[in-house]
């Protein structure tokens, strides 16, 4: 089965360039939709991909309720409407067209485009209205007592703090590494060409694959827990609270996934992959040892 393409997707990913964008930060996105209901209506999006109101998380939820607030002052400041229609619409039936959740705001005027939107008599019984409220006042007691707490700002604050910290860390131990090396092929490469040892000069390098590899791992780990980082910055995805485990930042495997071997999950967790090895502060400093240590071994070796 293909998937069809999600066009809100790629206004938040700045691929529709005919768009008309009025607000975007690093929860939200709001546009003209192509055809407006009335002059100046404008539709809100969660940058993450979110198919219907079932599916978005709480704290997107009060990030999306603050960008529909706002963005309905702005309404109101810039066109000075006589009402105001906030819409959100979560299925088929309920007329949605496009499957990522979005609000709208449509600017209100007296005999508008947009005409009435509520039937003028509804004809249930009271039976019928009273199941119906006893039936969501228990589910949303249900649901309440379950619900996990919302997560504070300052709760998401400490765990960016200590997820910087570690970043920290990992980057700082990435450049003890090069000083600690350097003082060991300084003297390994120093006595194989004053004394003719080749054994040194390769014992020397050696130790530039062994930091090399030490520094890739460390280089690993911060890629990813800015990852981490990046993941409760944007509210991407939820994770648990103060985690501070990165493996939290991917997407989890679908049920029906393949088993990884053993093997490949060793190969996975402890070599790191090609980016790594490639990136500026791995491959031309220790490729650059490796060369002058290749150059030390020939001349003592002749």
């Amino acid at each position: 089965m293909v998937s069809v393409p999600c066009e809100f997707c790629a206004i938040v990913e700045r691929d529709d360039p005919d768009v008309r964008e009025v607000y975007r930060d690093e929860n939200v996105v709001a546009f003209f939709p192509t055809e407006p209901a009335t002059l100046g209506h404008v539709l809100v999006v969660p940058r993450r991909h979110v198919p219907d109101i079932w599916r978005l998380e709480p704290d997107e939820a009060s990030q999306l309720s603050r960008a529909v607030l706002l963005l309905a002052d702005a309404i109101r400041e810039a066109l000075m409407p006589e009402g105001l229609n906030v819409i959100q619409s979560s299925g088929a039936v309920a007329t949605q067209t496009v499957q990522h959740l979005h609000v709208h705001l449509v600017p209100r005027r007296p005999d508008d485009a947009m005409g009435p939107i509520w039937p003028v008599q509804a004809s249930y019984s009271e039976a019928s209205k009273d199941h119906a409220m006893f039936g969501v006042r228990s589910a949303a007691q249900r649901l309440r007592a379950a619900a996990e707490p919302p997560l504070a700002p300052e709760d998401r604050r400490k765990h960016l703090d200590y997820i910087q910290a570690v970043v920290t860390r990992q980057s700082a131990a990435s450049s003890s590494a090069k000083g600690w090396l350097l003082p060991i092929i300084t003297a390994t490469f120093g006595f194989a060409l004053t004394q003719g040892s080749w054994p040194l000069a390769a014992l020397g390098m050696v130790a530039v694959v062994l930091f090399a590899y030490l520094d890739a791992n460390y280089l690993r780990s911060e890629r990813q827990f800015r990852r981490l980082y990046n993941t409760v910055a944007r509210s991407s995805r939820r994770v648990p609270l103060f985690t501070l485990d990165p493996i939290d930042a991917d997407e989890p495997l679908p049920a029906d996934a393949q088993a990884v071997s053993k093997w490949k999950r060793a190969v996975h967790n402890y070599v790191p992959d090609r980016p790594i090895w490639a990136s500026w502060s791995i491959a031309p400093f220790y490729i650059a040892l490796l060369v002058v240590g290749a150059g030390v071994l020939l001349v003592s070796a002749f």
